[in-house]
């Protein structure tokens, strides 16, 4: 290969596979948003503006096609850089990863520059591209790129467009870990040059205005409702008019002025500035017959978004009972809480709904619902009308509990229905995945869409059901008899990454639900030891994994009967799983100190290491899922995990203790100042209210975990070192070890010692913890 060609190979790599986020929104009409469009050509060419532009405005007022506006006017310009339009149903691919690889991938096409350091990049970490460290993806892939390219034309500079930040997170909306990130790397964005400029486009909601409020931006907003101006009202007209000469085209019986001014007056006053209202009566009036359609919108449908979404159901369906009604229920439930979107026939397989139910709910959706290959509801503000019991009829309102529990149950019995033994007919065990002939066209034929989907996400759906017989019935038949017929599906789809994540889930349903877990836990574990074996060749499931497995736990016992003519271990093997399941690797320097977090699923550790950072890793994986954080100036000798898992606190060699978001990795306390020499030790109380610290100043603090005022301290009496301490479960003590050889108890509100100093050890006490009831120290 060309160095060229070998280039394109490596950027290739960053390219999102099978991943739609171009714009699904036509353009403005031209002429209209003026004003707006002109707004954004100014900021685009001025490098003192603040390099984010922030679009918002109410849901429906045609956010979207501007963005798409502006991404066309910047290709024409030759400024475009990248664009990524959000979509609410694509949420679990349209992840910060995927956002930032599919920008760098982007950039790196379109500017030299950037191109030659990201291939630099990606051949000393191939790995990049996948990392779950939002942070060093967004450093290495977007940030230190821009900054060494300093050779583009001011009339080149790219802009990013990333439409619709609102549906980042799917329906977990600002709750979603995906969102936390990207609110993140924007927060990292504004720090770049002025020349590097990104617009963003969302509805006004909490955590996006927290973010902006305190990030410098630009902001245009797109005004609706009482506050709808005229400028916006005459485009919503020139909309309206050049969508009734198309329709009128297609009747030449209806006068070329139809339907006249009173009724065009009506419209656009009705939709006080929001375009999806007027777009979604033009969709009502090509569906149906155009007068008669128009008539009943203006007699009962005009009015707010939801009062016309109400006329609509109503009008369709108009006796919504019995079978009708769930089905209804099934399929909208199933569009808004699915985890990515299916095309109709395997949204019809998969629900178990016949062809003619789901094309009687489509014909009656046209309005609201597209369902050319992908079934997808037009506009977010149908979601909202769905979900909220205040607004929508209740014969047709979604029910989010119900339709998740529906969805766990769809998915098993999707695999109960397909997972078969050998599932693409694998001829031989010798070749690897990779060098079988064919096998991404078996894979295609034998696996449906339906059965991938369900084989990825039964587990998240599963997190999100309550527990009952069936459900429980179901996942029993899946553990007892499809386990391997599973795993099957996951090699080959090359999903093996997240078997032990999804066993995770179910262990913590088994156990939230009263019911034994230790077949999952053993199950999990098979994956853990055997993951890398079975993602490169399906049938060493049952000719490696299953032999070697301990047989006297869970999954050999349950499945080694089945295959009687594999493998047997006559002597030696495993009769418990290996100890060690990872090893975590990134720090640069000596690792100080690991704590686990309270879930069992990650660790945090600190090191003195050249940039003083904290990482938090995934407990499966070994993967760095956090960090490395900045902020420290010394080496970290102290972290630890909050009692409930949300922050994280580190204390270190500079005197400092810092507190920070354990999902986000933002420094929510501190630093916290007052030690004069090291931090060697921190401890929460059992209520998270409270924090202790030891320091090489021979003193002992107590910090306020919401103010980070220091409440007690500094408690004087040891004559060395404090090297640990400790709250006791109530937190009315505080047990602290030192260089000193002795132990004291303090009293956590008076800070007066009440016990101690104890002696009897002739060296530094080095770490000292309460017994569960508080009557014993060790």
């Amino acid at each position: 290969l060309s160095v060229s060609n070998q280039d394109d190979a490596i950027i290739a790599k960053l390219k999102p596979k099978d991943l739609e986020c171009e714009s699904k929104v036509e353009m403005c009409l031209e002429g209209t948003r003026q004003d707006i469009l002109q707004n954004i050509r100014s900021w685009v060419t001025d490098l003192e503006a603040p390099n984010i532009l922030w679009i918002n405005g109410y849901p429906g007022v045609g956010k979207s096609a501007i963005a798409s506006t502006i991404v066309e006017e910047l290709h024409s310009s030759n400024r475009f850089g990248s664009s990524f339009f959000f979509q609410r149903e694509g949420a679990s691919a349209m992840t910060p990863n995927a956002l930032w690889c599919k920008v760098a991938y982007d950039l790196a096409r379109r500017y030299g520059g950037i191109r030659k350091h990201t291939v630099l990049t990606l051949n000393a970490n191939e790995s990049l591209p996948t990392t779950l460290n939002i942070d060093a993806l967004f450093k290495e892939l977007i940030s230190e790129p821009l900054m060494k390219s300093d050779n583009i034309p001011i009339d080149r500079l790219p802009v990013i467009v990333l439409d619709a930040l609102d549906e980042c997170g799917g329906i977990d909306g600002w709750r979603s870990i995906h969102r936390k990130k990207l609110m993140r790397t924007l927060k990292t964005w504004s720090n770049l040059p002025g020349r590097f400029k990104l617009v963003v486009t969302s509805r006004w909601e909490e955590d996006i205005e927290r973010l902006f409020s305190t990030t410098r931006h630009h902001l245009i907003e797109v005004n609706s409702g009482v506050k709808v101006d005229s400028v916006s009202s005459a485009d919503i007209r020139a909309f309206l008019l050049h969508e009734l000469r198309q329709l009128v085209g297609r009747y030449p019986s209806l006068p070329s002025d139809w339907p006249g001014e009173e009724a065009i007056i009506h419209l656009i006053d009705s939709a006080k500035g929001v375009f999806i209202w007027i777009k979604t009566v033009v969709k009502l009036l090509e569906s149906g017959e155009p007068r008669r359609t128009l008539e009943q919108v203006l007699s009962n449908g005009a009015g707010s978004m939801a009062n016309l979404y109400a006329w609509i159901l109503h009008a369709s369906f108009p006796i919504p009972i019995g079978d009708n009604n769930k089905d209804f229920q099934t399929v909208l439930g199933t569009i808004i809480f699915s985890k990515e979107p299916l095309d109709v026939a395997s949204l019809a397989t998969f629900l178990s709904i016949d062809g003619s139910t789901m094309e009687y709910i489509c014909n009656g959706l046209r309005s609201v619902l597209d369902c050319g290959g992908i079934v997808r509801i037009r506009h977010q503000s149908f979601v909202d009308f769905l979900l909220n019991p205040i607004d929508c009829p209740l014969s047709f309102l979604v029910d989010k509990e119900r339709e998740c529990r529906n969805l766990a149950l769809c998915c098993l019995a999707t695999m109960k229905r397909h997972l078969r033994f050998n599932i693409c007919d694998l001829k031989s065990s010798y070749a690897r995945n990779q060098d079988v002939p064919n096998l991404a066209q078996q894979v295609g034929k034998c696996i449906p869409l339906c059965l991938s989907y369900s084989s990825r996400y039964w587990a998240s759906h599963l997190a999100e059901a309550s527990s009952d017989n069936e459900v429980y019935g179901s996942i029993k038949y899946f553990m007892d008899h499809q386990f391997l017929s599973w795993l099957e599906v996951i090699s080959l789809i090359k999903q093996m990454n997240i078997g032990s994540s999804m066993l995770h889930s179910l262990m913590n349903w088994l156990r939230k639900s009263n019911h034994d877990d230790s077949l999952a836990a053993d199950m999990q574990k098979f994956v853990i030891a055997f993951a890398g074996v079975i993602s490169q060749s399906t049938p060493h499931i049952y000719i490696t994994a299953l032999p070697f497995a301990p047989r006297c736990l869970g999954v050999s016992k349950q499945y080694l009967g089945h295959y009687p003519q594999t493998f047997v271990v006559r002597s030696g093997g495993y009769n418990s799983w290996p100890s060690i399941q990872n090893i975590c690797t990134g720090h640069k320097g000596s690792v100080l100190l690991v704590a686990i977090s309270p879930d069992g699923r990650r660790i945090v550790s600190g090191a003195e290491d050249l940039h003083r950072t904290v990482r938090v890793w995934d407990m499966d994986t070994g993967e760095t899922v956090l960090g490395p954080l900045h902020g420290h100036s010394h080496s970290v000798s102290s972290v630890l995990f909050s009692p409930d898992g949300s922050r994280i606190v580190s204390g270190s060699h500079d005197r400092k203790i810092r507190v920070w978001d354990a999902e986000t990795g933002e420094m929510v306390l501190g630093p916290l100042q007052g030690h004069i020499h090291w931090v060697r030790s921190i401890s929460f109380s059992l209520d998270g209210k409270r924090l202790v610290s030891g320091s090489r100043d021979y003193t002992i603090r107590v910090w306020d975990t919401e103010t980070g005022q220091t409440v007690l301290g500094p408690l004087q009496g040891h004559s060395g070192s404090i090297w640990s301490v400790s709250f006791s479960p109530n937190r009315q003590r505080i047990v602290s070890g030192s260089e000193d050889r002795t132990i004291r108890v303090w009293d956590a509100e008076t800070g007066q010692t009440v016990l101690g100093p104890l002696q009897g050890h002739t060296g530094s006490v080095k770490s000292v913890s309460f017994s569960p009831d508080g009557k014993r120290i060790v």
